[in-house]
């Protein structure tokens, strides 16, 4: 995906909503960020899609890219917290050390699979605690990519 996808999906997002401008004037705009994230695991295709059942008229992603470049809608690029990549066996070596923020993190990182790696994950919710209803969908949904995520639109 280039930049200029990007820009233009991003555009397409932005046009989904469909109301007229009177309607506009009468109520606050509506921006689900990260989808419905109080009823499904955040940045998934099933969050993203209750966000517009319950009357979302934008969904803001978060956007990081894989080893292979391709977007995919999560949070952050660690992604122990809000997947399941932990009981992958397959995956163990993958764990590392990073500076973020000028702090030592550990964990597994978007940028070090490729595409076809992250789709043999499922979604966890990042904050059971907060939101417990929502771990009952864990290891269920699949990391969307961005392309995924604007064909809802």
């Amino acid at each position: 995906m280039n930049r200029r996808d990007v820009l233009l999906g991003a555009a397409a997002l932005a046009g989904c909503a469909s109301m007229d401008e009177a309607e506009n004037a009468r109520r606050p705009i509506v921006i689900a960020h990260r989808g419905a994230s109080a009823y499904r695991p955040e940045h998934t295709l099933a969050g993203y899609l209750l966000a517009i059942e319950q009357g979302a008229d934008y969904i803001e992603p978060d956007l990081v890219i894989t080893k292979d470049h391709v977007l995919v809608c999560r949070h952050e690029n660690e992604i122990s917290g809000t997947t399941n990549v932990a009981d992958h066996p397959e995956f163990t070596d993958r764990r590392k050390s990073k500076t973020v923020d000028g702090a030592e993190a550990v964990g597994w990182w978007v940028e070090d699979f490729t595409l076809a790696e992250l789709k043999t994950l499922r979604a966890r919710e990042r904050i059971p605690q907060l939101r417990p209803d929502n771990a009952h969908y864990d290891d269920t949904y699949e990391i969307p990519t961005f392309a995924e995520a604007l064909a809802l639109a």
